[in-house]
């Protein structure tokens, strides 16, 4: 029986209110923990995806670009330092370019690319192009280094998948041929291959090298000079070649020319005989220069004096062969005498006096009988006789049977003539000096071979090289050059013609070698091609040049020659 009291109907109010509260805390809690779980769920998420790209980073991403970086070229393409001449002048500079490359991974169309590459001027030819892009495991490949730009915005403008382009540096010579022995040139890449470049390549490739300059000795100014002056006489005397060199008695290398040369910008066009660097590497019998060279011995170790007497009346016979003078006086010399009027004859018995183990002994002083040191890589090493026989000792006294370069040759005699103190040529400005000059004659012996070699340019066959105001002094040779086992015929023989010589006399500042080789006989030279007809006035006029430019004002005046009372001129 149902209770309908107010007490029961109150009692089932509140249970149905009891109950419907908690239905509705209930729906709160499940809202809640749906949430929390949706939540939960999608940090979870995130979470796992995040150590999933990691992980794929690591284990792929990573490594792909790790393949990619391995395949392209590690090695960091490096401006190089300019090379400046002694006054700051530029020789040489890197100049900014593009080159193109390929990667050959994503080419869709080899034969395509290719052929549309190839049309472009300048550009390889479409075989070449075509072989570049076979292999696809590559992913660099040069197509072209270093384009012009207008070639490249062609390529660009193509939209060629794979074909990029990298930053590059192209070494510039800026005065193209005038230093090409001398500075020598870089490959594609930019490293040395000749002459300073070569020497300094890696300290010129150095990043800390870049806002430093190389800086030479030589002087754009005299390096012209002597350029163009043995540029003419070559032409018009018709020489195989030509050579010079301008120092400083202190050994600074203030010119140095080779001719025939080659552009350092154009390698495609160098010829293999223009790159011999005939300072160098030439290495001759030098003739009368060694003149110089065998009065200093006779001086300086005492077997002669200026006022000895040498008979020169006939030809001095050895074996076979006989020693004869070109325009000999044929009569008695004084050693002064002999050494002006460039006796053979005389120079052989000159030579006699001291005998070879006098004269090896100072041929090693003078370095004539080792390897230069100059800082380039073309040296050449004097051929020195095996046996040094009483023979030896004649010929080697007028320049026959030991063969050097050019640099040796001028090193020794500015040696002898710098008050005998032994040079070291160099190319680097600001080098360090030795502390130490070996003295390798004494300072009277060195101003009597000046004294020489000064009236050689007064009174012989030096006359040509004169300049009015100036006290030259020098010495020309006239060489023959060995032609298989012997020097040719008469009509048949290869000479090669020297000047060497400096000023002032009295307190030497520069000397100059000038050679020609093979020049020819001309009507301006009634048909001589010896020393005194073509390379004394090619050394005149270079002298005429230099001289305003080393001499802010007039020359010192000279003093009175001691030695012309030695020499009798009348005839």
């Amino acid at each position: 029986m149902i209770d309908f009291s107010v007490r029961n109907i109150f009692r089932s109010l509140f249970e149905g209110f009891s109950l419907w509260r908690k239905s509705q805390n209930h729906a709160s809690l499940m809202d809640a923990l749906r949430t929390r779980i949706i939540f939960s769920g999608v940090c979870g998420i995130v979470m796992f995806l995040g150590i999933a790209y990691r992980l794929v980073d690591v284990m792929i991403i990573s490594q792909f670009k790790h393949i990619q970086e391995n395949a392209y070229p590690q090695e960091e393409i490096v401006q190089k330092a300019d090379i400046v001449d002694r006054n700051g002048e530029l020789i040489a500079t890197s100049l900014t370019t593009a080159s193109c490359y390929a990667d050959p991974s994503v080419i869709i169309d080899i034969d395509s690319t290719a052929e549309k590459l190839s049309k472009i001027q300048g550009m390889p030819s479409c075989e070449k192009i075509k072989h570049k892009l076979q292999d696809k495991k590559k992913h660099f490949v040069w197509i072209s280094r270093h384009v012009t730009p207008t070639i490249q915005e062609v390529i660009m403008d193509l939209g060629l998948p794979g074909i990029k382009f990298q930053k590059d540096y192209k070494r510039v010579y800026i005065h193209r041929n005038l230093f090409s022995h001398v500075i020598g040139y870089t490959d594609v890449d930019g490293v040395g291959t000749c002459g300073l470049e070569c020497q300094y390549s890696d300290k010129l490739r150095e990043k800390r090298s870049l806002n430093k300059k190389l800086i030479t000795t030589l002087d754009i100014r005299l390096q012209s000079i002597v350029y163009e002056e043995l540029s003419k006489a070559v032409e018009k005397f018709n020489a195989k070649g030509g050579n010079a060199i301008l120092m400083s008695v202190d050994g600074e290398v203030l010119s140095i020319v080779s001719l025939p040369d080659f552009d350092p910008n154009n390698l495609r066009e160098i010829k293999t005989e223009s790159m011999f660097n005939r300072n160098t590497l030439g290495v001759f019998e030098q003739g009368s220069i060694l003149k110089i060279l065998n009065v200093a011995i006779a001086l300086d170790s005492g077997s002669a004096g200026l006022s000895s007497v040498f008979d020169a009346s006939e030809a001095i016979h050895i074996g076979r062969f006989k020693v004869t003078d070109f325009k000999g006086k044929n009569r008695p010399l004084t050693l002064a005498e002999a050494f002006v009027f460039s006796s053979n004859i005389a120079s052989a018995r000159i030579a006699q006096k001291f005998g070879p183990t006098v004269q090896k002994e100072y041929m090693k002083r003078f370095g004539m009988l080792d390897k230069p040191i100059l800082e380039i890589p073309e040296i050449g090493h004097s051929i020195v006789p095996v046996n040094w026989t009483e023979t030896t000792c004649m010929t080697v006294s007028y320049g026959y049977g030991l063969a050097v370069t050019p640099l040796q040759l001028l090193t020794a005699v500015t040696s002898i003539v710098n008050n005998g103190r032994k040079i070291e040529p160099t190319l680097l400005f600001g080098k360090p000096k030795s502390a130490h000059q070996e003295q390798i004659v004494s300072t009277n012996t060195s101003e009597l071979v000046r004294e020489l070699m000064r009236a050689v340019v007064c009174f012989g066959t030096g006359k040509k090289a004169a300049v009015a105001g100036v006290p030259i002094f020098g010495k020309t040779g006239t060489a023959y050059k060995r032609i298989g086992r012997g020097y040719g015929a008469d009509g048949n023989r290869q000479r090669i013609t020297t000047f060497l010589g400096g000023f002032p006399k009295d307190k030497p500042q520069y000397m100059l070698l000038v050679s020609l080789d093979d020049p020819k006989a001309t009507s301006e030279t009634f048909g001589f091609a010896t020393a005194g007809w073509n390379i004394a006035p090619t050394a005149r006029k270079i002298f005429e040049r230099i001289i305003p430019i080393l001499y802010d004002g007039a020359v010192a005046e000279e003093s009175p020659l001691k030695v012309t009372k030695y020499l009798k001129l009348d005839n």
